[in-house]
């Protein structure tokens, strides 16, 4: 798809940058709507039957809690990573979630302590700033539905958490969507979808 490398499976389903600010991005925000569809049932609001149909607001205030979806912090001093995929802020407790999502090749889904290295910053900020005890949360699946052991302890700590497995069967089910793309249809029509504005590729 980019004429970087040669193609095979495991380059198209994580390292393809034709499908890195696209096909990528997308099945990363389905299991943050995931999650987000599942915090949302748990605090009482009415949501719909299935989370593949789940549409939210940026941030939704319930009692006491703060739900924000993809809103990058603000804070006093410029952070080099400011943006979870979904925080918690719970007034009442003093307390805040900062969760953050990513679905990699598989032979790197042993990468939390990165993640907590990488949002450290925001974390103290935002711990000074709103006056809370603030935890990072990291949700990794592999692109081939690989887990780390210690996920299901992870999400023991979200709201309306679901096992480990709903998670997989959503990465799997959007890694197998795109390779499906490639192997059949219009290859550069899937190219026009990713955002590509060049001209056709070869065997297109």
């Amino acid at each position: 798809m980019c004429c970087k490398a040669e193609e095979h499976t495991k380059y198209t389903v994580v390292r393809c940058t034709i499908f890195a600010p696209s096909v990528y991005t997308n099945r990363r925000s389905k299991a943050a709507g995931y999650i987000h569809w599942t915090i949302c049932e748990h605090v009482g609001l009415q949501v719909t039957g299935r989370d593949c149909e789940h549409v939210s607001e940026r941030v939704i205030t319930v009692n006491v809690t703060a739900i924000m979806l993809d809103v990058p912090g603000i804070t006093d001093q410029k952070t080099f990573a400011n943006r979870t995929d979904t925080v918690l802020h719970d007034k009442w407790k003093k307390a805040c979630l900062l969760i953050d999502i990513a679905i990699p090749d598989d032979s790197k889904v042993s990468t939390e302590e990165f993640k907590k290295i990488k949002y450290k910053e925001l974390d103290i900020a935002v711990c000074r700033m709103w006056k809370v005890r603030t935890k990072i949360t990291s949700v990794i699946i592999g692109a081939s539905e690989t887990v780390k052991k210690g996920l299901d302890q992870n999400l023991q700590l979200l709201p309306g958490h679901r096992s480990a497995t709903d998670l997989q069967k959503v990465a799997l089910m959007s890694t197998a969507h795109s390779i499906r793309y490639v192997l059949g249809g219009n290859r550069f029509d899937l190219l026009l979808r990713s955002g590509f504005t060049g001209k056709p590729p070869p065997d297109s």
